[in-house]
């Protein structure tokens, strides 16, 4: 889980007061489980309701409010991608907040964001960074690589393809 070196440089960091204990390290703990946990019940097995363990009623996401928002964006992606799975990369745990580093892979079986279904294998490297109140995500900034995917589901060219030129298209004439 944690090294005691982790531990020691996120205990200077969040300046806890003295005589604060160590029972800050568990709760770091618990916090990195709890996402690994959702992570595994959720994007790996479909299980909806288990949204409303991480995420609040207070969440408040792109495409909507509460735990069903994110519960429904989730779902998006499953029918998009019938046989998608998440592999946790890293988790990052703060006083209220988590940084998680995650590969998803999916076949394009669905027809991502509305498109006709490609049937390709893609990898999507997302960036998910959550803020806490009490043991909810209230709110969450997501990073992720939809150029990578697109070029892989065929929607864009490459622009790093062998014969590609490194200029901008102004340039090539």
């Amino acid at each position: 889980m944690f090294s005691m070196r982790f531990i020691m440089a996120t205990h200077r960091r969040l300046a806890l007061p003295a005589g604060h204990g160590w029972g800050w390290a568990m709760e770091l703990a618990e916090r990195e489980a709890q996402v690994r946990r959702f992570v595994e019940e959720v994007w790996n097995r479909k299980n909806y309701d288990a949204v409303s363990g991480l995420y609040g009623e207070g969440y408040v996401g792109w495409n909507g409010n509460g735990p069903a928002a994110k519960a429904e964006a989730i779902r998006s992606y499953h029918q998009a991608f019938g046989d998608l799975h998440v592999d946790v990369e890293e988790v990052v745990v703060a006083a209220d907040a988590v940084v998680l580093r995650s590969t998803v892979h999916g076949t394009d079986t669905g027809g991502y964001a509305g498109r006709a279904p490609t049937g390709r294998a893609t990898k999507e490297w997302v960036v998910n960074i959550m803020h806490f109140e009490g043991d909810r995500v209230v709110r969450e900034f997501i990073g992720a690589d939809k150029l990578g995917l697109f070029i892989e589901l065929g929607v864009v060219d490459n622009p790093w393809q062998a014969g590609a030129s490194a200029r901008g298209p102004e340039e090539d004439v």
